[in-house]
């Protein structure tokens, strides 16, 4: 498929709608959304999926139908980190002798692990994981407008009148969930 990769609805939903075109609708999470792990991941990346998880369908960035795309993701970050762990305590060349004399090689691991880096740079994107992505999803939350005031139930000025006055003295609001930082904890031992 060319051109670029399509962003969830709510990345899109997030960053305004510049060319002012028609933006589909989110779609739905299925009644009864399988949360857990799934069963064939291995320990590390089941670590991997349980503290990042939850995180993510609360930003609704997690859904049911990217069950399989974030698996990958955790069992390739889960191999990246066994491979990283590897390459700090066996270096990333050997040396091997031939014919010619002694050459200096890379390590097999560590084309792997180049492998995975790509790997895992797309699906972050996918998520909207990449500090780029990130950037972009706070420049356009902290531009958004305020809601508009909703009228009282039955049309009275009941939501007016509990509206503070100008001279009251005006209360931050609570802070977004915010996905900065996600990454940075510390899920890799």
């Amino acid at each position: 498929m060319k051109g670029r990769k399509p962003k969830p609805a709510e990345v899109r939903e997030a960053q305004g709608n510049p060319g002012h075109r028609p933006l589909s609708t989110a779609a739905h999470d299925v009644p009864g959304l399988k949360a857990s792990a799934p069963k064939g991941l291995p320990v590390a990346a089941r670590r991997i999926w349980e503290e990042l998880a939850p995180e993510l369908a609360r930003m609704k960035l997690l859904r049911s139908t990217d069950f399989g795309a974030f698996s990958r993701y955790c069992e390739h970050l889960a191999r990246w980190g066994a491979l990283t762990k590897d390459l700090r305590k066996n270096g990333e060349t050997y040396t091997s002798k031939s014919a010619h004399g002694e050459l200096e090689r890379v390590r097999p691991a560590f084309l792997v692990r180049d492998r995975l880096e790509s790997r895992l740079e797309s699906l972050e994107d996918r998520f909207g994981l990449s500090p780029s992505a990130r950037q972009q999803l706070l420049q356009r939350l902290s531009m958004a407008p305020p809601l508009p005031q909703q009228p009282g139930l039955f049309g009275d000025d009941a939501a007016q009148q509990s509206a503070p006055s100008p001279d009251a003295p005006t209360i931050p609001p609570a802070p977004a969930a915010s996905p900065v930082g996600l990454l940075n904890r510390r899920h890799l031992n």
